[in-house]
């Protein structure tokens, strides 16, 4: 082959290549589509309900000196005649008094430990599921806020340790750990002295050792009467409690919560609601007690009736929280991207330079979009689909998915 030949192949293959690479620039700027990738998205219908929680209080007041040491939690209940709190002379009074009795009962565990009638008949493989279910408990007690029990399940984690090392020869005795324990009780029991003055609850009821000024203020009966600048003063916390408050009681375990929403034809008397503090997981099953639109009519006054009680709804007056509804999950379709074909509802979607329709399963209807049902059939669109938001004409559709196209569906 002489040299003119070779020199007119590669002129023609130089300007192939560059036809080529001209054409796929060409196609690159000029045939691009308008489309958006399908991903998941979450609708939650939610309300925000800020708000406000009303008994039927009565202050708890002491006139006093001294240390207070409260002997129940929050929240719990108490019998007339017994002992809300008891005042210290200083605050190293209690914190003896409070050690000694956690080494007493830290000499009994170790006591108990090396007992041979104790060791001889517990087995070891018991014992070590005893320590990891005990620090399971510890876990979920945490994690559940139950920080009652945390002490209780401590002790039975150690004595069970302690049984371990007996048995499997590790420990021979707790001898001197007994002895230094005892050492220390002896040493601060001059600090331990008695109280030197006690509250007792006047009836039976419900006790919590905060006070807040509203309790002259707010009760049950009148909950129907507060307007939203009522609520939003409560909220804000204008009130200051009397200088001889240690806390309050009241008869029920039941309250009534007020509050502020949206409107929103969902919320109506008698109707059961879920409610969600913003400041905890707690959900608390409620009903709706009563409903009044505000002065301006943009909002609404709802009551609720609460059946229950616990340390998230006694430790504070004013609440952030949610009305529960429900909760969708599915693919989000722009609304101006759906469009009818052979009567299914659907939308346009390109692979490459391939063009089909595929249906939508809507389970949820918002203002500029809807969402569809996530799944699996090739039928309906799927995550990561590109769907065209431009109109399609029949002759762009693949020919495995030709039919007629009615236009944008409404």
């Amino acid at each position: 082959m002489n040299s003119l030949t070779v020199k007119i192949l590669a002129a023609l293959v130089s300007l192939l290549m560059i036809t080529t690479i001209c054409t796929q620039v060409y196609y690159f700027l000029h045939d691009k589509h308008d489309t958006e990738e399908a991903v998941l998205a979450t609708v939650n219908e939610d309300i925000v309900f800020d708000g406000i929680i009303v008994r039927d209080e009565k202050v708890v007041t002491y006139n006093g000196s001294g240390v207070l040491d409260y002997k129940y939690a929050d929240g719990s209940k108490v019998s007339v005649n017994s002992v809300i709190a008891e005042a210290f002379a200083s605050d190293s009074a209690i914190y003896a008094r409070d050690r000694i009795a956690e080494i007493d009962a830290q000499i009994e565990q170790l006591q108990k430990a090396q007992d041979p009638g104790t060791a001889n008949y517990v087995e070891p493989d018991a014992l070590l599921a005893g320590i990891q279910s005990g620090y399971t408990d510890l876990l979920d007690c945490l994690d559940d806020r139950e920080l009652e029990r945390v002490a209780d399940i401590k002790s039975q984690i150690a004595l069970n340790s302690n049984l371990y090392g007996v048995i499997t020869g590790t420990e021979t005795d707790f001898s001197g750990a007994i002895s230094a324990l005892q050492e220390e009780r002896s040493r601060i029991k001059d600090m331990a002295s008695p109280p030197v003055g006690e509250i007792k609850a006047d009836k039976t009821g419900y006790f919590v050792s905060y006070a807040d000024g509203y309790e002259d203020v707010l009760n049950t009966a009148s909950v129907s009467d507060l307007t939203e600048d009522d609520i939003m003063n409560v909220i804000n916390g204008d009130k200051k409690p009397p200088e001889n408050a240690i806390g309050k009681t009241f008869d029920g375990y039941g309250s009534k919560i007020v509050g502020i929403v949206k409107n929103d034809q969902r919320i109506d008397e008698d109707v059961n609601v879920s409610l969600r503090l913003n400041s905890s997981r707690n959900v608390y099953d409620c009903t709706v007690e009563s409903v009044r639109k505000t002065a301006d009519g943009t909002k609404m006054l709802v009551v609720l009736d609460c059946d229950r009680i616990d340390d998230a709804l006694v430790s504070t007056r004013a609440i952030s929280a949610k009305l529960i509804f429900n909760e969708y999950q599915g693919i989000r379709v722009p609304r101006d991207a759906l469009r009818f074909r052979d009567g299914e509802k659907g939308v346009y979607v390109i692979l490459g330079k391939d063009i089909s329709f595929k249906k939508i399963d809507v389970i949820y209807e918002g203002d500029d979009f809807v969402l569809s049902r996530n799944t699996s059939d090739e039928e309906y669109l799927l995550l990561y689909d590109q769907i065209l938001l431009e109109v399609v004409s029949n002759k762009d559709v693949s020919v495995d998915s030709a039919g007629t196209s009615e236009g944008p569906a409404e």
